[in-house]
């Protein structure tokens, strides 16, 4: 109970403390302290999940299993490598007159309630609560994006409104035929939408009513997620918004989306076992990886390079939870922590580069490695992780999710036995041909990102910008997440290991 009221309490009285607070370092200490407190909290849940299962609290209120322990996990570890960016990286903005001094307090509340937010989806033991936390999301990100007053920034504000409301009604939808279908059978106003009752009910539900709901639900925070052709937002978006706010929005908001869609999957796979949830998902991830692809072929300006990627990466992640099984479903997991970590990486590097060179234009960036050494790095790395290069741990998860694609058609129905070897060979024609266009892709993902942070990283220094960089906070998400991203690529440790075979088990099981 403690643990679950220190989780809820410390973003939200952050963000109402930083209201009240003037100076700019007594607003980066309460965000520091108030992420640290988050902290604390997941690990005292953690440990009681781990040991004793799934956690129900604040009078049913709240559920936290293994699915969203993990989610919380990646919540904290983005959340404190941003706050840890933004010291220098706002200071730097009120240095040169982006923002006025006032407005910092403005900024903390609303990153603290886009934290709480999120917080409050994951942990919520209803569809209909996590709705309103994710439609909260929507109004607190909203301004963030905008916060720089620029043209382009109000209009990329305007469109991610715009977009995303009509996304999430649709979401709303969904949930609302959930429910229609659920106190058919519970009778129970009040639990018609806990993800508990649901779950012990799923099997007597209405078929015909879930499929839609699903399409709905999955179209609806599928806008969320960036996935084509719901994405249209995300490119200006991220490429407007303050480098710590696109860290979260690529590293957590697009993950908690996901979740959204697994929890509502979890229920649909088991009133319809013949696979539509999943085949359904398969279908989206396989169109937003290769739009993506090709998209990444084709852009001048480097935060949309890695807006694009995350189009690319989530739908990635989406063909594992589509493909299923436990490779299938454990590499969809384990690749939304390592995408979370790469872009990150990748924006905070983005970040830095914006404010040296003052431009966003790919073909105004030269000589990276002299001006900016460890950006240059940051960014080298980044890129040669969404790549899915080895030694990173993207390359891992991606080798999971591309196999169990690879095999998914080879568990067709058996019962046809006058025609097994007719099948049989189908199946062999279609994965071939699905992971033959799926390598495609990646070759020109491979070709569109490696071929312009190369460009921007070599070369000399153009005339007017300064070479070098001082030591300051700000670096260290960079160096730890480097480190992160090579470690797990050879070992993961064993707490994390046990977090995510349990984790990949809550979705398999349904």
């Amino acid at each position: 109970m403690i643990a679950t009221l220190l989780l809820l309490s410390a973003p939200l009285l952050a963000g109402l403390m930083s209201l009240l607070i003037k100076q700019a370092r007594l607003l980066h200490a309460v965000n520091v302290l108030s992420m640290a407190a988050l902290v604390v909290a997941e690990w005292m849940l953690g440990r009681g999940v781990l040991e004793q299962g799934a956690v129900t609290a604040l009078f049913g209120v709240v559920y936290i299993d293994a699915l969203a322990l993990l989610i919380l996990l990646i919540i904290a570890i983005i959340g404190v490598s941003c706050s840890l960016y933004m010291w220098s990286y706002l200071d730097d903005w009120v240095a040169r007159g982006v923002i006025a001094p006032a407005r910092l307090s403005r900024f903390f509340f609303l990153f603290h309630l886009f934290l709480f937010a999120m917080v409050f989806a994951v942990v919520a033991n209803s569809l209909g609560l996590q709705w309103v936390a994710i439609e909260g999301t929507t109004l607190a990100t909203t301004f963030l994006i905008a916060f720089s007053r620029k043209r382009q920034a109000l209009e990329a504000g305007w469109k991610y409104l715009i977009l995303c409301s009509v996304g999430i009604a649709l979401a709303l939808f969904g949930t609302v035929l959930t429910y229609y279908s659920s106190i058919r059978v519970l009778g129970d106003v009040s639990s018609a939408l806990n993800v508990t009752q649901l779950q012990e009910v799923a099997a007597r539900l209405d078929p015909h009513v879930l499929k839609l709901a699903f399409v709905f639900i999955l179209v609806g925070y599928g806008t969320k997620v960036g996935l084509v052709p719901m994405h249209t937002w995300l490119p200006d978006a991220y490429s407007e918004a303050p480098a710590p706010v696109t860290a979260m929005l690529a590293g957590v908001l697009e993950t908690v989306a996901v979740y959204a869609i697994l929890r509502s999957k979890m229920i649909v796979d088991e009133a319809l076992p013949g696979g539509f949830a999943g085949n359904l998902v398969l279908l989206f991830g396989l169109g937003s990886f290769g739009v993506a692809a090709l998209f990444l072929l084709v852009q001048q300006n480097y935060k949309r390079l890695f807006a694009y990627s995350s189009i690319e990466h989530m739908g990635l992640a989406m063909i594992g939870f589509g493909a299923g099984g436990v490779m299938g479903t454990f590499g969809g997991l384990f690749h939304l922590l390592n995408h979370a970590l790469a872009k990150a990486l990748a924006f905070f590097a983005a970040g830095n580069v914006h404010r040296r060179y003052g431009t966003l234009e790919i073909g105004g960036v030269r000589g990276l490695a002299k001006a900016q050494p460890v950006t240059a790095v940051a960014i080298l790395v980044a890129a040669l992780a969404l790549v899915g290069m080895p030694p990173f741990s993207l390359f891992v998860s991606e080798t999971l999710i591309i196999s169990s694609l690879a095999t998914k058609t080879f568990a067709s129905d058996t019962m046809h036995l006058g025609s097994f070897l007719t099948l049989t060979l189908s199946d062999h024609v279609r994965s071939l041909a699905i992971v033959s266009l799926f390598l495609t892709f990646a070759v020109a993902l491979f070709a569109g990102v490696m071929s312009r942070i190369s460009s921007m990283v070599w070369g000399e220094v153009p005339d007017g910008v300064r070479s070098g960089e001082q030591w300051h906070v700000g670096k260290a998400p960079l160096i730890a997440i480097v480190a992160v991203l090579v470690g797990f690529s050879l070992a993961l440790p064993p707490p994390l290991q046990v977090l995510l075979d349990r984790a990949a088990a809550v979705l398999v099981s349904h």
